[in-house]
């Protein structure tokens, strides 16, 4: 069959255009230009011009067609600007999920199609069919596993879509790179976000939006307790940074962005049993209300016992069966069936 391969320039998509070569389907390799490579945007792993470069060199040890397509106004519209919004509504987005969705499933998976070609990516997630659906993997190596930003594939494009290292350990993908030579077998991995590579959130949030307004940090009671330099840097949970002297850790419990307040207080307020999902999507059937199953409130979360149960106006409801700490606002809750990735939504 055809397939096009999405190239970042890094190990990981190397390795499934290796694969599908040598499995003797028809290879083109395609990568995407989302950002503006001046002084003042620079841009991390599977952004930067060096990336673009080693996705060609690649394509050219491989011998196959390789094209470069512009996503620039996509990407700025679809992941940036709401990743942007989200600190200033006092969230913490994940603009891996967006980016997923709307670029590389969505504006790349469309182009696939339009040349009658399967999209293979260098994801760690798996698909397999039963009893003619399709099912959403974990991929077999923990570590790498990146089922929790898929969350938002349905059926149709799983039809679509081939992950060929999703069943691979890290090391035996660097093997499969080394053993054709490619110029990206021992290429460092980047875990920063990729317009972020400075790790500097609140400053890429300024730099956008402009300066932000200073507020109180407050406890629960809404006794003033210090200032904060803006509410885009903080998050749920955050410790560090709070600048206040207190007898015992202090944590963000919420963010009040309408009175620019940061509410603060003891390690307990963090815990939660219920929360809301917003816009929950499905890779299959939303589960049963009376089904138990694994939700991870964050990509690092080992998951948690919970029941989801859908309520009006594209929203879910999540029971937690054990406390969970830290469930933040604007990330992603994703449901789990052992293995299975059931779906997901946005933490309200």
């Amino acid at each position: 069959m055809r397939v096009v391969v999405a190239m970042s320039g890094g190990v990981d998509s190397s390795a499934a255009a290796v694969l599908m070569q040598e499995a003797g389907h028809e290879v083109l390799g395609i990568t995407l230009r989302v950002w503006s490579y001046s002084d003042d945007a620079r841009c991390g792993s599977c952004c930067s011009p060096e990336d673009i470069d080693d996705a060609r060199h690649v394509a050219e040890k491989l011998g196959i067609p390789f094209y470069v397509a512009d996503a620039e106004e996509l990407f700025r519209e679809r992941v940036v600007q709401p990743f942007v919004d989200g600190y200033l509504q006092g969230r913490t987005p994940v603009p891996c999920v967006a980016c997923n969705e709307d670029v590389k499933f969505g504006f790349l998976l469309q182009r696939a199609r339009a040349l009658g070609a399967k999209l293979a990516t260098g994801h760690y997630a798996r698909i397999a069919e039963e009893g003619g659906r399709l099912r959403l993997l974990r991929g077999s190596d923990a570590a790498k596993d990146q089922s929790y930003f898929l969350f938002s594939l349905g059926q149709e494009a799983l039809r679509d879509v081939v992950f060929p290292v999703g069943g691979l350990s890290k090391a035996q993908v660097r093997a499969i790179a080394e053993r054709r030579g490619l110029p990206t077998s021992q290429k460092p991995e980047s875990m920063e976000i990729c317009f972020v590579p400075d790790g500097d959130y609140a400053g890429f949030v300024e730099r956008v939006a402009g300066p932000q307004p200073s507020g109180a940090v407050v406890n629960a009671a809404g006794e003033t307790l210090g200032q904060h330099a803006g509410i885009h840097r903080f998050t749920v949970g955050q410790r560090r940074g709070l600048g206040l002297a207190a007898p015992t850790p202090l944590y963000v419990e919420r963010i009040d962005a309408e009175r620019r307040q940061v509410v603060v207080g003891p390690a307990a307020v963090l815990e939660r049993e219920r929360f809301t999902v917003l816009r929950p999507s499905w890779v299959g059937e939303c589960p049963a209300a009376d089904e138990t199953v694994q939700v991870r409130v964050r990509h690092r979360h080992a998951g948690a016992p919970a029941r989801v149960s859908p309520l009006d106006w594209g929203r879910a409801s999540v029971q937690l069966l054990e406390p969970v700490r830290a469930v933040t606002p604007g990330q992603a809750a994703v449901f789990y069936r052992g293995a299975e990735v059931l779906g997901g939504g946005w933490i309200g």
